[in-house]
């Protein structure tokens, strides 16, 4: 992702009262090479990740809304 990428997903989430802010980011050749985040979901599900990016490691958050999903929060490590 690029930093004009997560600035947007930033302010898209914000306009569903999702707080999503970036602490530090690195970028080489104009793609995310670190990231240290917090995300807030105003409903109970926060965390924050700090990680390396490479091609084999996906990093990020989900958060499922289903009331019977086995894992309703991930933060940090997807993959």
């Amino acid at each position: 992702m690029t930093k004009k990428d997560l600035l947007s997903l930033q302010k898209n989430l914000k306009e569903k009262n999702i707080i999503l802010v970036f602490n530090k980011m690195k970028f080489t050749r104009n793609r995310l090479s670190y990231i240290d985040f917090s995300v807030d979901f105003g409903d109970g599900f926060s965390g924050t990740s700090k990680s390396e990016i490479t091609k084999s490691k996906e990093v990020g958050f989900v958060r499922d809304y289903n009331e019977n999903a086995e894992e309703p929060f991930v933060v940090g490590e997807l993959k």
